[in-house]
């Protein structure tokens, strides 16, 4: 008698077991990880395509740290303020990227800049500087990456690499239980499903996500370098400003993977401290690809009438102090 109820109770245990299992699931986070690495790697396949989004930026003063006037003015403006943007970007046949961005200021107007990438050369349009048909031009130089016998002429050819590359470093080592995924899909503003995956770091987790944050550094700046992006006093910059970043909770990073798997949409909604300072400073950024590998159609032409950036550097010069008559 004693066995049999034994038995039973065994039984009833691992139905109900199986019935909990049954109702919630179970999470595989490591899948959940591989799943997000395979679709940051496939963004390297990704050639043309259009795109959408925003930047959303709360700074403190402190974030900029010493700067030269024409930043230090720039900041002024982006320190509290949205950046939204539509544009077109293609690696192949030949690299071009044509966007329009929309900035507003905390409590001032509306700041509209077009702008161009072609033929290795940057073309802006800023209305406060530049007369109404008129563009800054400044040109483009393609660094000779040290794995490489030959350097490349255009560019933006390697930014769909680099950026699977930068995002494929942060990413690769996180804890897989930082992750977590929908059980259902979600539906994108096409209407086509996708799966979301989520990096959270909350108050929980926020100490080992700095801790890991330290440890991956070293990758991220020899990418920086590898790629001809920073060398020199510039990478020195980029470590300093790097290492004094102190990401807090609630930072998320949110990836929906549409069903070709590509990262179809993205939201990096980030907390945190710089350069000694407690203030928090905290960016949303948000981006949504479509007609990817669909060779989207440009619009905008090389500007007729362009003018040098270092006509505008100059203009930033501080003018030499008047000496005092005695």
């Amino acid at each position: 008698m004693a066995v049999s109820k034994w038995k039973f109770t065994a039984r009833a245990s691992l139905l109900s077991a199986a019935l909990v299992l049954f109702v919630t699931g179970c999470t595989d986070y490591k899948q959940i990880k591989a799943d997000l690495l395979q679709a940051v790697n496939k963004q390297e396949e990704i050639k043309n395509y259009r795109f959408t989004g925003s930047i959303e930026l709360k700074a403190d003063a402190a974030l900029l740290g010493q700067a030269n006037p024409f930043a230090a003015a720039l900041f002024a403006i982006l320190k509290d303020s949205k950046i939204e943007y539509t544009g077109i970007s293609a690696l192949e046949p030949t690299s071009q990227l044509e966007t329009n961005l929309k900035v507003t200021p905390a409590g001032g107007s509306v700041i509209d800049i077009p702008v161009l990438i072609k033929d290795s050369k940057l073309f802006f349009h800023m209305p406060a500087l530049n007369k109404d048909d008129e563009y800054m031009m400044l040109p483009i130089q393609a660094k000779q990456n040290p794995a490489s016998s030959s350097s490349n002429p255009e560019p933006l050819k390697n930014t769909g690499h680099l950026s699977a590359a930068l995002n494929q470093q942060l990413l690769n080592g996180v804890d897989a239980n930082w992750l977590q995924s929908t059980k259902e899909p979600v539906t994108l503003s096409d209407g086509t499903a996708a799966k979301r995956i989520t990096l959270d770091i909350n108050s929980k987790n926020e100490k080992a996500f700095a801790d890991y944050w330290d440890q991956s550094l070293p990758g991220l700046l020899e990418l920086l370098k590898t790629n001809g992006l920073a060398s020199g006093a510039s990478l020195d910059s980029w470590q300093s400003a790097l290492k004094q970043m102190k990401f807090k909770a609630p930072t998320t990073i949110d990836m929906l993977i549409d069903n070709d798997g590509y990262i179809h949409e993205q939201k990096w909604s980030l907390s945190f401290t710089a350069n000694g300072s407690t203030n928090d400073n905290r960016i949303i950024w948000t981006q949504s690809l479509t007609e990817i590998n669909k060779n989207p159609a440009f619009t905008k032409d090389i500007p007729a009438k362009q003018k040098s950036l270092d006509e505008l550097l100059k203009l930033t010069k501080q003018a030499p102090a008047v000496k005092k008559a005695n």
